[in-house]
């Protein structure tokens, strides 16, 4: 999830950065490695990843290859809504959709831009069709993915000195 500018968060030193870098390699390291790594105690990793996850900086999950476990249908989905008074609702609605992976508010053309996962193309224009009737979804347009070549962490490096 990625937080606005005016969200507060934990204040980032290089111990919370090399914790987040190691856990980004490997989630299921242990405190106890992590430690030994890092050169400090189990109590200060265990203290640290604890308020990492408490502000919502840090969430640990299992990262699934979406072929591999049966979705075939992967695509960006722009969405444009009118009156654009109703963009939060729409995006609150679009959301709920189990098969929504990212939405965001854009600028440009569009108001909304979406990634669908889906089971195949049946199921890719059954979503789509029950987004084009959600009130106020003026206009969408749909982008297949073929072949996807990242999906990527936030590369710390790029903020580390900014905290």
């Amino acid at each position: 999830m990625v937080a606005n500018s005016q969200t507060s968060s934990l204040a980032l030193d290089e111990l919370n950065f090399q914790l987040l870098l190691h856990l980004q390699k490997d989630g299921r390291k242990s405190f106890t490695e992590l430690a030994e790594e890092l050169g400090v105690s189990v109590g200060t990793v265990r203290n640290r990843v604890t308020r990492l996850i408490e502000d919502k900086t840090l969430q640990i999950t299992g990262r699934v290859d979406p072929e591999k476990v049966g979705f075939h249908a992967y695509a960006q989905l722009l969405i444009s809504v009118k009156p654009v008074n109703l963009v939060e609702e729409v995006a609150l609605k679009i959301a709920r959709l189990e098969e929504i992976s990212f939405l965001a508010m854009t600028t440009g053309i569009y108001d909304l831009e979406a990634n669908l996962l889906c089971r195949d193309t049946p199921h890719l224009s059954e979503v789509l069709l029950s987004i084009q009737k959600i009130e106020g979804v003026f206009e969408t347009k749909t982008n297949m993915y073929f072949k996807v070549f990242k999906i990527g962490q936030p590369a710390l490096n790029l903020v580390r000195n900014q905290s």
